[in-house]
């Protein structure tokens, strides 16, 4: 069974009750317990879980294996935010922590995060160490209430000093201050109301759609992306407000949509939120995105003088470098972004609340905030789009395209062919298209940024018949 468990670009996710079993988590919770007894780590553990179905279930499986080896747990009496159990593990200085959620994926699945002592995503190197020791013992228990009563799982809040964190981060007095209608979207997620209660005020009036729990998520992935804001750009339009604000199901990433209604795409915020940080607020340090990222991120880093690095899709290996250098921004296509000052993990509430101060201090909606950006480092205009393709298909598929990639796309010259994650293809105005298999679900994704809006959905199907071509010859 051990073989179905593969970890990759951010832990464990798999459909429920078909991979994602008790049996499973079990062995996940016993090979995290062998990892800490052959690295002679200190035997502690952290787990918070999200609302999704069985998640505390789940958790506290995991738990009662944990104890059964001699580990003592940490377990949050409730559904909380992934970045609450970073915080935890780091201000706690423990070896590992656990997540129980899938993130955005659809409600029929489930997930095992990791998360290490500096306070972000695991590295490759401990996921691998972890991986290869499943199925190597068989899962010591120890029933819940008998672990409770030895101390060995400990029920508490994982949140204690995180307000402070995000109040020495984000002026939450000028929100409050400010004249703004703001609606949020938390998709039935553990972003729950949070957003609401930093920002809201007489003047701040903010409304919060789905924030109660829901496992089914409505029917839909818990996503903040294109296909799942249209609930929230109906809100936003219908009661007139400057922005719409979103975090996925275990609130680490964010999304957006502007005044007017459209998408307040992820690259957009990015860029905006560098240039404020680097402009406005006169902070310094490296910019980091991922291979799916704005050339914006590279434009403005070039512009202040700022160090600029890239790195393969997954927001590990932002952490990774935020661990190595002092960090300005650092972010990824799917809204996972972090900041100077913070863990080197996600935090979409924390984003959202950023990105309300930006337009608070900029005095401008965030249109004419982009409307600046078009004229001062070029128009671009980002689409990502998923299908589903079965790993072996979709790395199949990319690596033909990448033994014999086109000379012109779109009727663009190729400059550049990029294998550094999947295949990116450089076009001579600035363009360019990624074609990647994605690391933790059976899904293609293809992404694009173009300089006419109009282009985008042309540019993912001249994609995708590359793709197919590739594949049949």
């Amino acid at each position: 069974m051990s073989a179905k468990i593969r970890f990759g670009t951010d832990g464990w996710r798999a459909v429920i009750a078909e991979d994602f079993t008790f049996a499973n988590v079990r062995l996940c919770a016993q090979a995290v317990a062998d990892h800490l007894s052959d690295a002679a780590e200190d035997r502690r553990v952290a787990i918070g879980y999200d609302f999704r179905f069985l998640s505390e279930e789940f958790a506290r499986a995991a738990a009662e294996v944990l104890a059964g080896n001699g580990v003592t747990v940490y377990l949050s009496p409730r559904a909380c935010p992934t970045p609450h159990v970073s915080y935890f593990v780091q201000r706690q200085g423990l070896p590992l922590g656990i997540v129980i959620t899938a993130s955005h994926n659809p409600y029929t699945y489930n997930g095992f995060k990791l998360k290490e002592r500096f306070g972000g995503s695991a590295l490759p190197q401990t996921t691998a160490r972890i991986e290869s020791l499943l199925g190597k013992t068989p899962p010591k228990r120890m029933a819940y209430r008998e672990a409770k009563n030895l101390g060995r799982i400990v029920e508490t809040p994982l949140d204690e000093g995180y307000d402070s964190l995000i109040e020495s981060l984000v002026d939450i007095e000028a929100i409050r201050g400010a004249d703004l209608q703001v609606v949020v979207d938390s998709m039935n997620g553990v972003g729950e109301r949070r957003l609401e209660r930093w920002a809201a005020s007489p003047t701040c009036r903010v409304s919060t759609l789905r924030w109660e729990r829901d496992p089914l998520f409505g029917l839909r992935a818990p996503e903040p992306k294109e296909e799942y804001l249209d609930l929230l750009q109906e809100a936003v339009l219908a009661r007139g407000a400057a922005v719409g604000l979103a975090t996925d199901g275990d609130a680490d990433r964010s999304g957006a949509v502007h005044g007017d209604g459209s998408i307040f795409t992820p690259l957009e915020v990015i860029a905006l939120l560098t240039l404020y940080l680097a402009e406005h607020r006169k902070q310094r340090g490296l910019v980091a995105a991922t291979n799916a990222n704005t050339l914006y991120l590279q434009r403005i880093a070039e512009a202040f003088g700022l160090p600029y690095a890239n790195r393969p899709v997954g927001f590990k290996h932002i952490a990774e470098l935020m661990q190595q250098q002092d960090l300005l921004i650092g972010g990824e296509e799917s809204g996972g972004i972090t900041i100077q000052g913070f863990l080197p993990e996600r935090d979409g509430v924390m984003i959202n609340l950023l990105v309300l101060e930006m337009m608070v201090k900029r005095g401008k909606t965030s249109l004419e905030l982009l409307k600046d950006l078009h004229e001062r480092f070029g128009e671009f205009h980002f689409r990502r789009r998923d299908f589903p393709v079965s790993p072996e298909k979709g790395l199949r598929q990319v690596t033909r395209l990448s033994q014999r990639p086109p000379k012109s796309f779109a009727g663009r010259k190729v400059l550049e062919t990029d294998t550094l994650d999947g295949l990116k293809l450089k076009l001579s105005d600035g363009s360019w298209i990624l074609f990647r298999q994605s690391g933790t679900e059976p899904t293609l994704r293809v992404y694009c940024e173009v300089t006419s809006q109009s282009e985008l959905d042309a540019f993912i199907e001249a994609g995708m018949k590359a793709l197919g071509e590739a594949d049949r010859s």
